[in-house]
């Protein structure tokens, strides 16, 4: 995939093998427009690169009626020998463009119908429509970063965008259709022809009419407002996330990542809630300090509410004993959230590990609130500068790389590499993968294709199997320094179990081909590695069979147990 107007340094590396001096054409074609050059291969290790600029190379109509995407097909010619591929090309700029149609034609002036005079940002629909663009902003942020400069932040960028645009077309066509009687069309008749010319979408005409009904503005704007705009967010987030359901269908499966793009998702989100709501919710700015902190961190059931309810006013008897903005919003996404991956999971659309797709564990506002020492930790899972601390209403820190260590000491310090000689560690460390891994995410996915092995370099990780009826097994847990996934390297086999980090981890990815040259040269190690996993392999066994003959058990005094 690739993007336009993506920013600075955006271009396409598209890896060759080659045969033969040249010359070398590269054609591109959109739609109707195609375009031919010549090119000079740049040489990355033992293959070939193309570099392509999309703002140029992949120039196009990326309007509505595309859907802001085009699929370019990229044909390369080396004298005779002609290859070829197809791309999803997405317009960065124009994602996100529609919910600002609906703040524009919608929320501002249905605001001026209501409470002549105000700003818009009183209107019930302005939170979720605030925060959610801003929650599109991080997405793309972390899309640029990842496909543009190769930071490898998200699990799968690809997917996240096509769940991310299908989301937006089905829920701002939701809109469009629900106020179409009270406010006119948005569409231009041309947008109008794209729109009706498609099947494939499902728009919830019904949900999003019961969505609008809640846009009235409540008196005194200082209290009961508050109440209104929470309403209409959260029954705008029900009938959003029926819309998700219906995007991940159109994006297609995604049984091996899907997990923890959900969390990034999720904790986009959180950065995005705690960011934006002091401009979602000016009415904040009127309340006391005391019932303020009430209305955005209280935990139902938690000392400290008795002195805020003596604050003079309705809203503190309104709110009683519930969670505060912060709380519910984490714990009604966060359920939402599992409400849906459960339902693509029964659609073979997804797959998650443990009870839920999205735990606790994850969650930034949880650890802030519960466990701040985790803060650092996902932070920079994301890519973000782990020492600046969440705060309300402040914008993200920079964009973070963190410091890498003795990659050589790293695998020297583990069983299996201290065999290796100076130098043909520092072979294998040239070309390891760091990879930061965030609580619960999975590293290796049972069944899945794999060619390489991952070295534990900080954390423990714990590893699982799932039967065919879908229990999972625990196999227990592997501390730092043990090595994963040598079992695909050596055999070629799908992953033979699930491993995920605990709290977090850092691991090395060690290829194929930067591993097989050092197993033919050292036949010690080769022997080391199966030795590994026939123990890998007993330990397995093992477990299962203690696993059956609990189960056996427990059904034995289930029968037992009856009358």
């Amino acid at each position: 995939m690739a993007f336009v107007n993506a920013g600075p340094g955006n271009r396409c590396l598209l890896l060759m093998q080659l045969e033969g001096d040249g010359p070398f054409e590269v054609t591109t074609v959109i739609g109707h427009s195609i375009r031919r050059r010549s090119f000079t291969p740049e040489p990355i290790g033992a293959a070939f690169g193309l570099a392509l600029d999309p703002d140029v190379d992949f120039a196009g109509d990326y309007g509505f009626a595309q859907r802001f995407s085009q699929t370019v097909l990229v044909q390369v010619r080396n004298g005779e020998a002609v290859d070829e591929t197809r791309l999803d090309v997405f317009d960065l700029a124009q994602m996100g463009s529609l919910y600002e149609r609906i703040v524009e034609r919608v929320v501002k002036p249905d605001t001026q119908r209501q409470a002549p005079g105000h700003s818009h940002t009183l209107h019930p629909w302005f939170p979720v429509l605030l925060i959610g663009a801003h929650k599109a902003e991080l997405y793309t942020r972390a899309l640029v970063g990842d496909v543009v400069h190769k930071r490898q932040n998200l699990a799968d960028p690809g997917w996240l965008t096509r769940v991310g645009l299908y989301l937006e077309l089905m829920t701002a066509l939701g809109i469009v259709e629900a106020v179409k009687d009270d406010l006119g069309d948005l569409l231009t008749p041309e947008e109008r022809a794209a729109y009706e010319s498609w099947d494939d979408l499902t728009i919830n005409v019904d949900g999003w009419k019961d969505v609008w009904a809640l846009r009235k503005i409540a008196q005194p704007l200082s209290s009961r407002n508050l109440l209104a705009k929470r309403k209409a967010t959260l029954e705008f987030l029900h009938v959003h996330h029926e819309d998700l359901k219906h995007a991940i269908a159109l994006a297609g499966p995604n049984s091996t990542n899907a997990q923890e793009t959900w969390h990034r998702v999720f904790r986009d989100a959180e950065r995005a809630v705690l960011c934006k709501t002091p401009d979602a919710f000016p009415e904040l700015k009127s309340l006391p300090a005391e019932l303020r902190r009430v209305v955005l961190w209280h935990r139902r059931g938690h000392l400290g509410l008795k002195r805020a309810l003596r604050v003079p006013g309705p809203l503190p008897r309104l709110l009683g004993d519930q969670d505060g903005l912060f709380a519910s919003a984490c714990n009604q996404y966060r359920a939402s959230m599992n409400h849906v991956a459960d339902w693509a999971r029964e659609q073979g659309l997804m797959d998650h590990a443990g009870d839920e797709s999205v735990p606790r564990q994850v969650s930034l506002l949880e650890a802030h609130m519960n466990q701040p020492t985790r803060v650092a930790l996902l932070q920079a899972r994301d890519g973000y500068d782990p020492a600046r601390p969440l705060e309300v209403g402040e914008d993200l820190p920079p964009d973070y790389t963190p410091p890498l260590g003795d990659v050589a000491a790293a695998l020297a310090g583990t069983p299996v590499f201290s065999l290796l000689k100076p130098e043909e560690l520092d072979a294998l460390a040239r070309t390891a993968r760091p990879l930061t891994i965030g609580p619960a995410e999975r590293i290796i996915v049972q069944g899945q294709e794999g060619d390489s092995l991952f070295v534990v370099v900080e954390g423990t990780v714990e590893v699982f199997l799932r039967r065919d009826d879908g229990t999972e097994v625990a196999l227990g847990t592997r501390p730092q320094g043990s090595v994963l996934g040598e079992m695909s390297l050596l055999t070629g086999a799908p992953r033979s179990a699930t491993v995920r980090a605990l709290d977090g981890a850092l691991v090395y990815e060690v290829g194929r081909q930067q591993y097989e040259p050092v197993l033919a040269a050292r036949p010690e190690l080769r022997v080391a590695l199966e030795r590994a996993m026939e123990e890998r392999l007993r330990t397995q066994d093992e477990a299962l069979s203690a696993s059956s003959r609990s189960r056996r058990r427990s059904a034995l005094r289930a029968r037992k147990a009856r009358p």
